[in-house]
C-alpha cells in the first residue's frame, strides 16, 4: 500500500551524499546522467529519470508539483510519470534516504523561503 499521495512532501536527508554517477561508472547498467547516493549504511544509484525527481525533492514541493516538474524535464504527461515517481520516491522512504515533512514543517519552510 502506498504511503505517499500528491500531497506528500520530501526532504531529502542531511545525512546523504549525493555524487554523479560520471565519478563512479560501473555501478548500474544506467548510470549516464544519474547520481550516487551514499550513507553510512550503503550506497544507492539511481538513473537520470531518478535524478530528475531527487533534484525536485527539497521539501517545497509537494509530489504533485515534483510529478509536474517531472514531466516538463522529460517531455511527458503528469498521467504518465506519476506512478513512477511516487514509486521511487516510496523506495527513497524505505531506504532512509528522504523523509516526509509535516505538515507544519513544510509550511515552516515555505514561510522561511519567502521570508529570506
Amino acid at each position: 500500500m502506498s504511503t505517499v499521495n500528491d500531497n506528500t512532501a520530501l526532504v531529502r536527508r542531511l545525512d546523504v551524499t549525493a555524487r554523479m554517477t560520471g565519478q563512479v561508472a560501473g555501478l548500474s547498467e544506467r548510470t549516464e546522467g544519474g547520481v550516487l547516493l551514499e550513507t553510512w549504511v550503503g550506497r544507492y544509484v539511481i538513473d537520470s529519470d531518478g535524478r530528475v525527481v531527487w533534484l525536485l525533492i527539497d521539501g517545497r514541493r509537494n509530489l504533485a508539483q515534483v510529478v509536474d516538474g517531472v514531466a516538463e524535464k522529460l517531455g511527458l504527461s503528469a498521467a504518465e510519470v506519476r506512478g513512477p515517481v511516487h514509486d521511487l520516491c516510496e523506495r527513497l522512504l524505505e531506504l532512509g534516504l528522504v523523509e516526509e515533512l509535516t505538515p507544519a514543517d513544510a509550511a515552516a519552510l515555505a514561510q522561511s523561503a519567502v521570508a529570506g
